[in-house]
C-alpha cells in the first residue's frame, strides 16, 4: 500500500492508547495529545496504572497533512516524582505498516518509543460511504464546527472527584448512591476502619462522578488526620484540574443518645481547614441520619404523652428535634469553626430528599468558587437537584453561545439548526440522564422540540386556563395512573424539523425569539423529565418519560406566559447599539420556573400510583 491509497481508503483514526510495561517503575498520570491542531486528553483509569486509553469523540479522516503528538506525564513510584516526556510524533507515513489485528475493518499501528508503546487504532472506510457518513454529520458546511463548550470542559474535566469522610456506620454509602444515583460505588463499610483513601472508585452508571473513601478519625489517632491532609495537598498540587480534589464531605453522625458530637481527630482536621494548611478545596461538614432523630424523639414524645393527636405528634416532634440538632450540633460546630466551614443536616430516607437537594446545591457553589470547570462537571454528576442542573446550564450558557444572541459573533453564516445542535448538546449534556439509547440527542426529539417552540398562535390571550409546572406534572402521573395507554401529542409537536431552523442566523426579532424560546422550552421540559425520571430511578430514560415531560409542559399556563413574556421583551430590544438584555431575561425567566424538591414531595401521594411508568413506547404513538 502506497501513501495514495491510504489516504484513499478513508482510514479514520477512532482511539490512541500508550503504554508501558508492566514491570516499568513509572505510571501514567495523563497524555496531552494533538491532532493537528486539536488537543484531546485522557485519565488514567486507575492512580497507578501503565495503561491509558483515549477514545475521540469523533473519528478523525487520515490525511496527507496529518500530524499526531503524543506528550505524556508519570510518576516515578520509588522516587515520587512527576515527570513529563515527548512529543512522540506520529505521521500518515508511520501508519502505512499498521497490520491487522482486529476483525472486520478494525485495525491498529504499533509504535514503539523506548519503552513507551503507542497505539493507534483506526478502521477503513469505503470512499462512498464516507462520504456518506460525512454528509450526514452535524458538521456544518462551511468547515467550522461549533463546537459545545461542555465538550472543552470535560476533556479537561472529566470527573467530579470528591473525597468522603466518616466512620463506619455515619451513612457515606446511602449518601454518595442516593446522591450520585449510583449503586456500585460503595464505600469501605464491610471491612471496620478500613479505607484506602489513594483508591479511585468509579461507577458504571454514571461515569462523571469518581469517589474517595477515607475513614473517620477515632479517639487518640492522629495517624489519619495526616494521611488526609497528605492526599489533599498532593491533589491540591496536581497539575490538572481532572486530578485535584474538588471537594470533601465530612461526614458526621448526629449525636442521638448524647456524647461528644466532635471527636479529637475532627477538631484537628478542621483546624487544618480553618487555618488554611488544606487550600482552597472545599469541605463540607454533613451532619447524618436526622431521620433517626426524629424517631427518636417521636418515642420520648408517646411515652410522655400516649394519648396525643398524630398532628400535634408531628408538630411538637420537629420542632424538639431542631431544638436538640441545634444544640447538640449546629452551635457547638459553628463555634468551633467561626462560619469558616459550612454544615447541612441530612437523611437519605424517603420523604427527605430536599435535603440531598440542598447539600447537592451547597457543594455545587462552593466548588464553583473554587474550580468553575469541575463545578460544572459536579452539576452533571448530581442526580439529586434540579436546582444545580438549571444554574449550571446557565453558567455554560453565558460561556459562550447565549450571550449576546441578538447580535452573536459564533452564528453569524450558521443556519439556525447549526445553532441549536450546539445549544441543544450543551443543555442535555448538563443534565446528563442515563439515555443509552441517546433518545434526547435524536433527530426525532430536536424536531419535537423545533415545533414545540412555534406551537403557540396567539401566546399573550388565555393566560388564566391551565395549569403550573407542577401541577401539570402531577397530572399527567395521576392521568396515566391507570393501564398503560400511549402518549399522544399535540398535532403541532411534529416529529419533522420546522421549516425555520434552515434559516440562516441574521440579527432579526424572528431568530432572537425562536433561539430563546428553544433555550427555555428545553430547560423546562428538561426539568419535567427530571423529575418524572425520579419516579425510576433505576431504569434508563424512555421516549414514554420523555413524552410525558413535553406534554405536561405543553399543557401548562407557564408555557403560554413564557411566551408572552418574550415577545414583550423583544420589543425593547436593540440589535445594533446598547447592551444586550437577552440572557438575562432567558436567566430570569428559567429561575423563575425552577421546581424545588419541597414542592414535589408535596405530591408524593400522586406518584406512588403510577404503576405503567417503566413502559416505553414509539415516538409516533
Amino acid at each position: 500500500m502506497t501513501l495514495d491509497d491510504l489516504i484513499s481508503s478513508e482510514l479514520q483514526i477512532t482511539n490512541i492508547r500508550v503504554e508501558l510495561p508492566v514491570s516499568s517503575n513509572k505510571v501514567i498520570q495523563y497524555v496531552d495529545i494533538k491532532i493537528d491542531t486539536e488537543k484531546v486528553g485522557g485519565q488514567a483509569l486507575t492512580r497507578a496504572s501503565r495503561t491509558l486509553a483515549v477514545v475521540l469523540d469523533r473519528p478523525r479522516v487520515v490525511r496527507r497533512s496529518l500530524e499526531i503528538e503524543v506528550h505524556l506525564c508519570y510518576e516515578n513510584i520509588l522516587r515520587r516524582r512527576w515527570r513529563t516526556d515527548g512529543p512522540f510524533s506520529i505521521t500518515p507515513q508511520d501508519l502505512l505498516s499498521a497490520s491487522s489485528q482486529g476483525i472486520e475493518n478494525e485495525e491498529e499501528w504499533f509504535g514503539k518509543f523506548g519503552k513507551l508503546t503507542i497505539i493507534v487504532g483506526f478502521k477503513t472506510t469505503h470512499p462512498l460511504e464516507a462520504i456518506s457518513q460525512r454528509n450526514g454529520s452535524p458538521e456544518p458546511a462551511d468547515g467550522r464546527r461549533l463546537t459545545p463548550t461542555t465538550e472543552s470542559i470535560l476533556r479537561d474535566c472529566p470527573h467530579f472527584r470528591i473525597l468522603v469522610m466518616g466512620k463506619t456506620g455515619v451513612g457515606k454509602s446511602s449518601l454518595i448512591n442516593k446522591t450520585f444515583g449510583v449503586d456500585d460505588a460503595i464505600v469501605a463499610h464491610n471491612q471496620v476502619g478500613f479505607a484506602d483513601i489513594n483508591k479511585e472508585i468509579y461507577s458504571k452508571v454514571n461515569p462523571h462522578f469518581v469517589l474517595h473513601d477515607s475513614k473517620g478519625f477515632e479517639y487518640g489517632d492522629d495517624t489519619n488526620v495526616k494521611i488526609v491532609r497528605r492526599f489533599i495537598e498532593e491533589r491540591r498540587d496536581a497539575p490538572r484540574i481532572t486530578d485535584k480534589l474538588h471537594a470533601v464531605w465530612l461526614c458526621i453522625d448526629i449525636p442521638i443518645g448524647g456524647g461528644r458530637f466532635l471527636e479529637t481527630g475532627i477538631e484537628e482536621f478542621l483546624k487544618l481547614k480553618i487555618g488554611g494548611k488544606l487550600g482552597g478545596v472545599p469541605v463540607i461538614a454533613v451532619f447524618t441520619k436526622y431521620d433517626l432523630l426524629i424517631v427518636h424523639e417521636t418515642r420520648l414524645l408517646k411515652q410522655r404523652d400516649p394519648g396525643i393527636s398524630k398532628e400535634e405528634v408531628t408538630n411538637l416532634v420537629q420542632q424538639n428535634a431542631n431544638t436538640k440538632l441545634q444544640d447538640a450540633c449546629v452551635k457547638p460546630f459553628e463555634s468551633f469553626v467561626q462560619g469558616r466551614v459550612p454544615h447541612i443536616t441530612v437523611s437519605t430516607e424517603t420523604g427527605y430528599e430536599d435535603h440531598l437537594s440542598k447539600l447537592t446545591h451547597i457543594t455545587y457553589l462552593h466548588v464553583r468558587d473554587y474550580l468553575s470547570d469541575a463545578s460544572v462537571v459536579t452539576a452533571m454528576a448530581q442526580r439529586a437537584s434540579a436546582r444545580v442542573k438549571i444554574q449550571a446550564s446557565i453558567e455554560v450558557g453565558r460561556r459562550k453561545y447565549w450571550a449576546r444572541l441578538a447580535a452573536s459573533v459564533n452564528f453569524p453564516g450558521k443556519t439556525l439548526q447549526q445553532c441549536i445542535d450546539v445549544i441543544h448538546a450543551d443543555i442535555i449534556a448538563v443534565w446528563r440522564f442515563n439515555d443509552p439509547q441517546g433518545y434526547l440527542s435524536s433527530d426525532k426529539f430536536k424536531a419535537m422540540m423545533s415545533n414545540i417552540i412555534v406551537s403557540d398562535k396567539d401566546p399573550s390571550t388565555n393566560l388564566i386556563a391551565g395549569v403550573s409546572l407542577v401541577s401539570g406534572i402531577a397530572g399527567i402521573v395521576s392521568a396515566l395512573s391507570g393501564p398503560a395507554v400511549p402518549i399522544v401529542l399535540p398535532i403541532a409537536t411534529a416529529l419533522v424539523l420546522a421549516r425555520w431552523v434552515y434559516d440562516v442566523y441574521q440579527q432579526t426579532a424572528f431568530v432572537l425569539r425562536h433561539l430563546m424560546t428553544y433555550i427555555i422550552d428545553l430547560t423546562l421540559i428538561l426539568q419535567n423529565i427530571f423529575w418524572l425520571q425520579a419516579l425510576v430511578p433505576d431504569c434508563p430514560l424512555s421516549r414514554r418519560i420523555i413524552k410525558m415531560g413535553v406534554r405536561a409542559y405543553q399543557g401548562s399556563t407557564t408555557k403560554r406566559i413564557l411566551s408572552f413574556k418574550i415577545d414583550k421583551h423583544l420589543e425593547g430590544v436593540s440589535f445594533h447599539v446598547g447592551p444586550d438584555t437577552t440572557l438575562n431575561t432567558i436567566e430570569e425567566l428559567i429561575k423563575s420556573n425552577i421546581i424545588e424538591t419541597t414542592e414535589m414531595l408535596k405530591h408524593r401521594e400522586t406518584f406512588s400510583h403510577l404503576n405503567n411508568v417503566r413502559d416505553d413506547e414509539a415516538w409516533e404513538s
